[in-house]
């Protein structure tokens, strides 16, 4: 079947989702790390629609080029999730701090050597969002009852010289790193040793969220990453475009990337590149079908 895709999403640790629309009907495809799964891109980009109160609503212009439209956009909101600093609360309504009530933390997460970033997420959400996000490894330290403090942590830590976000770009060179588990965490407790230092002075009351033994993991394990290590077939990633395909069995995952195995390589696609795209989820023999000139590029 043809679907228009919205979104693709983690669902929990073992569950991830394409959410897409149909003739106007809006549904999910749940798929697995295992599973046998072939897409094809069959359309350019245009708006995917917009998700508000858990309800889908088609975009009324169906904007070509982009994923999601400036009136899309602006009916879902979430200036507080990828605006807010913690501070400045002017244009932060009642509803948005209702939005990230209860605890929270913040963390510094590894994507690669020399791409660490400081991010904040809901207690409960602490796992999922690196998941979600890509992260290989995190270091969990601090935790608030509430967003606002978890935001100006994060803002301070920002100022401070670290980066609060990682370009997809840069996640797509690296998404099988090389490095001892102990040595990433002695990195980022070394990290965090000389940029706590942002919360002294007119910060210092925020010193008392800072966790008295960071918690250090990773996320290897979940992602399957293990899986592409052992194998001894060629592993790239692909930008795929209009009419491009791939097909095979899903060996791992990292944030969007999937990784799927064919019977001469594993190829690495950005599910997040598919956003307001037609895509075609019908079964293939496994391979990457691309044009012949990026095809020839990647060898």
């Amino acid at each position: 079947m043809r679907v228009h895709l919205y979104d693709f999403r983690w669902i929990d640790p073992e569950t991830f989702e394409f959410q897409a629309s149909h003739e106007g009907r809006f549904g999910r495809k749940k798929i697995n790390l295992g599973i046998d799964l072939s897409l094809a891109l069959t359309s350019e980009t245009h708006c995917g629609g917009s998700m508000r109160d858990n309800i889908w609503k088609k975009c009324p212009h169906e904007v070509p080029g982009k994923k999601r439209c400036e009136y899309c956009r602006a009916r879902e909101g979430g200036f507080v999730f990828t605006a807010f600093d913690g501070f400045d609360q002017s244009n932060v309504t009642a509803e948005d701090l209702a939005q990230i009530s209860g605890e929270h933390v913040v963390y510094l997460a590894w994507f690669g050597p020399n791409m660490i970033k400081v991010g904040v997420s809901k207690l409960e959400r602490q796992a999922l969002r690196q998941l979600e996000q890509g992260s290989y490894a995190t270091l969990f330290f601090a935790q608030t009852p509430d967003g606002v403090s978890a935001r100006q942590i994060e803002t301070l830590f920002r100022k401070s010289g670290l980066a609060d976000k990682i370009k997809m770009s840069q996640k797509k060179d690296l998404l099988i790193p090389d490095q001892e588990d102990a040595l990433i965490q002695s990195s980022l407790l070394d990290i965090l040793k000389k940029h706590k230092t942002c919360l002294s002075g007119d910060y210092q009351h925020l010193e008392k969220f800072l966790l008295d033994d960071p918690v250090f993991m990773t996320w290897s394990d979940i992602l399957g990453l293990d899986n592409v290590r052992k194998s001894s077939k060629i592993f790239h990633a692909v930008d795929l475009k209009k009419d491009d395909w791939v097909s095979g069995k899903l060996m791992a995952i990292r944030g969007p990337f999937l990784m799927l195995e064919t019977p001469d390589e594993i190829i690495a696609c950005n599910a997040k590149d598919f956003l307001g795209r037609d895509i075609d989820f019908t079964p293939r023999d496994p391979g990457l079908g691309m044009s012949k000139a990026l095809q020839g590029a990647l060898f």
